[in-house]
């Protein structure tokens, strides 16, 4: 899968984490009793006892009334750094986040919605994608992601308050209770929450299977009326509002089949580019796509210039692709309908699928 892609699959385990730098002057536990630890919601008999409670409430809050979050999430696979704002009545919503991934490739990630329509900036091997779609951010999945790590720790309360009337809970041991996957060989938890259930900071570090992964998340503001739409946002080219959904199929391990399966209609001067064989070729469509047509890409035998074409190529006339093979769909305004990568009968493939007619891979949105 195409490195924007990935992050965007992952942009919901990046804002589960992913501190910008976690916040000074957290108070110290204290002996107030201005706040009652059994008023947390999930909280029974000093113990996190429900974990999805207190992520719903938590969730709540920041909907509610705003807020603006620090998160990082490191291990071997990741190290992620973002930065979540939320307005009022979840009326606005950015996110900015940037790190690694996998094979240690350096990738950003900003997004900016409102009400009706989401804005979309990638960047990652000095080139930068946009894309734009209809309909407000809704997932937050960043609030429900830690519902892993607090149902993970056996959560305690360790003093009833801090001198900010927030309660303290700490785990230095795994819980039991999920079987579904193995328990943490170690795991230490520290979480600061309000009475309401608003998650004020949550650190925890866990080794499992020998790898280590350690996840902050930090309250940075409480309360945030509405987030102003991003500068970067005028740099949108035109086309970037296409959506269209597309499919891109090996057949006979030879050439491949670009099908667009819905969505809006896609500009005859779309440009395909194809990686494959060790080398980079691009080529324009013919004419525009909608929902149900197909275009034939292969390189020419005799030329070894990529080709389109509206019928299935002649076997002979062709120079085989091998895998794997990446390609990439953008409008004249260079805004990326489609990028992935497949592969057939090769494990060197970063996605692959079979079927009776080679590799296939699919993608709708999520480009953006």
């Amino acid at each position: 899968m195409e490195r924007h892609t990935v992050l965007l699959a992952l942009v919901p385990v990046l804002l589960t984490a992913g501190c910008m730098g976690i916040l000074g002057g957290e108070t110290e536990p204290s002996d107030s009793t201005t706040a009652s630890a059994d008023r947390i919601p999930g909280v029974t008999n000093g113990t996190l006892s429900n974990a999805s409670a207190l992520v719903e409430a938590n969730r709540n809050a920041v909907t509610t009334d705003g807020a603006i979050l620090h998160v990082n999430e490191s291990s071997a696979e990741m190290d992620i750094d973002a930065r979540l704002a939320v307005g009022a009545g979840f009326s606005t919503y950015s996110l900015s986040a940037s790190g690694t991934i996998g094979d240690g490739q350096y990738t950003t990630i900003d997004q900016w919605s409102n009400e009706t329509t989401q804005f979309v900036r990638t960047s990652a091997d000095e080139e930068t994608n946009y894309r734009v779609l209809d309909g407000p951010e809704k997932r937050l999945t960043s609030l429900s992601e830690i519902y892993g790590f607090l149902s993970t720790g056996e959560f305690e309360v360790t003093n009833q308050t801090t001198d900010d009337g927030l309660i303290v809970l700490t785990a230095d041991n795994a819980s039991n209770a999920d079987t579904s996957t193995p328990a943490p060989e170690r795991f230490d938890g520290r979480l600061v929450v309000d009475e309401s259930g608003q998650i004020h900071s949550l650190s925890v570090t866990l080794t499992r299977g020998g790898e280590q992964v350690s996840h902050n998340y930090t309250l940075a503001q409480a309360g945030v009326e509405r987030v102003p739409k991003p500068a970067w946002t005028a740099n949108v080219p035109p086309g970037a509002t296409v959506q269209a959904q597309l499919s891109v199929d090996v057949k006979n391990g030879s050439y491949l089949a670009l099908t667009h399966t819905g969505g809006d209609v896609v500009p005859g001067a779309t440009t395909v580019r194809v990686e494959s064989n060790g080398t980079t070729d691009t080529v324009s469509l013919d004419s525009s796509l909608t929902a149900g047509d197909t275009r034939y890409l292969y390189v020419d035998a005799s030329s070894a210039e990529l080709q389109v074409s509206t019928d299935r190529p002649e076997q002979g006339l062709i120079s085989p692709v091998t895998s794997p093979v990446s390609v990439r769909v953008a409008t004249d305004g260079d805004a990326v309908l489609h990028s992935s990568s497949i592969g057939w009968e090769s494990e060197s493939a970063s996605v692959s699928a079979t079927d009776s007619s080679g590799g296939s891979t699919r993608s709708g949105d999520t480009t953006a």
